[in-house]
């Protein structure tokens, strides 16, 4: 866990210098520098990470081209070709790594004010995707697509969402998101639809619990089966209202925060609001999917990670440096807990310790 907490540290210093007086120019060199490390990262890991066994057991049986499976084109062709011309795991980890690392650095260059505290925001919720999977590539490709949206350039939007689903199916959900950005909702009514989405998760949970004890037999078990399934894929044997809590905390925090900012950042001319949009429709997903399955949950994603570009342009435009200070460190504490969770959750052998291809 050293490790983690070690990466952790030095982020966070390097964070608190960018808030606290480096130029962009001197940031971005950091920012380009510790993304490189964490690349490297990426590719020399062994035995590391979640579906680690499915994964190289799907690379190992990609013998010949073209062979029908349950993975995604795009994934399915990359095996394939890594495998029959190379034959070797870690080159298949540095071609999807340096995929990721390219759309999802470039994407935090355009968006975030600070670069390196979206990178810290991003290792302490998801280890800034060293440990990726077929959606992880998916939403780096589809975060970057933000930048056609604000651009009001649709047919590469769609062309974005296109390449993203060669990886990840569901990411077409991100469609949305080219109506949902230009929309000025008051908040109000943004509250209100998230009630709404929490009332509908249990309402849902409850009448799949009753459909299940009234059908009984297969009907039941299956039932029981998803609904169990998300405590156990969100690293927790945790009942689903503990999850809901859970979920509460960690995005209405940031999101009551961002409302509370919004109209000052709007009148200052901030592009801010569209980011918020696609966090709350992020939210919304989250409340009214986790009661059927975590499959669905994942829908949201996409829309979770805008939260590394809303925090930095928060702490960019508070002008009152003790203020600034103090919720500055109170994301500091927030996202260490969030990275504890993540280490001890339920997944702490898949991570702990980090082993590479030189053990």
């Amino acid at each position: 866990m050293v490790f983690y907490f070690s990466i952790f540290g030095l982020l966070s210093i390097f964070s608190a210098f960018e808030i606290y007086g480096l130029r962009y120019k001197e940031s971005k060199f950091f920012f380009i520098c510790l993304s490189f490390f964490l690349f490297i990262l990426s590719f020399i890991r062994w035995e590391t990470g979640t579906d680690w066994e499915n994964y190289i057991s799907f690379f190992n049986s990609s013998l010949e081209w073209g062979n029908e499976s349950e993975f995604e084109w795009g994934f399915a062709r990359s095996n394939e070709f890594i495998k029959i011309i190379f034959d070797n795991y870690s080159i298949l980890l540095f071609f999807f790594g340096l995929i990721l690392f390219s759309f999802q650095s470039a994407a935090i260059l355009k968006f975030s004010p600070y670069p390196v505290t979206s990178l810290l925001f991003l290792w302490s919720t998801v280890f800034a995707n060293v440990f990726f999977v077929r959606q992880s590539l998916a939403t780096v490709i589809l975060f970057f697509s933000i930048k056609y949206i604000k651009e009001k350039k649709l047919f590469k939007f769609l062309f974005m969402i296109f390449i993203a689903m060669l990886f990840h199916r569901t990411s077409l959900v991100f469609i949305l998101a080219w109506w949902i950005f230009p929309l000025k909702i008051r908040p109000v009514i943004m509250l209100l639809f998230i009630g709404f989405s929490i009332m509908i998760s249990v309402l849902l949970s409850k009448v799949m619990e009753s459909l299940g004890g009234l059908l009984g037999g297969v009907v039941q078990q299956k039932i029981e089966m998803y609904l169990d399934s998300g405590g156990e894929n969100f690293g927790t044997e945790a009942s689903l209202t503990q999850i809901i809590i859970k979920g509460f905390a960690n995005k209405i925090f940031i999101f009551g925060l961002s409302l509370f900012y919004l109209d000052s950042l709007e009148k200052k001319g901030i592009s801010f609001r569209g980011y918020l949009n696609l966090y709350w429709i992020g939210i919304l997903l989250y409340f009214s999917t986790i009661s059927i399955s975590v499959a669905l949950v994942r829908l949201s994603f996409v829309y979770d990670m805008v939260l590394i570009i809303l925090v930095p342009i928060i702490l960019n435009n508070i002008t009152q440096v003790s203020m600034r200070f103090f919720i500055f460190c109170i994301f500091i504490c927030y996202l260490l807990l969030r990275l504890y969770i993540s280490l001890v959750g339920g997944y702490y052998e898949l991570f702990v310790p980090f082993k590479t291809i030189f053990d």
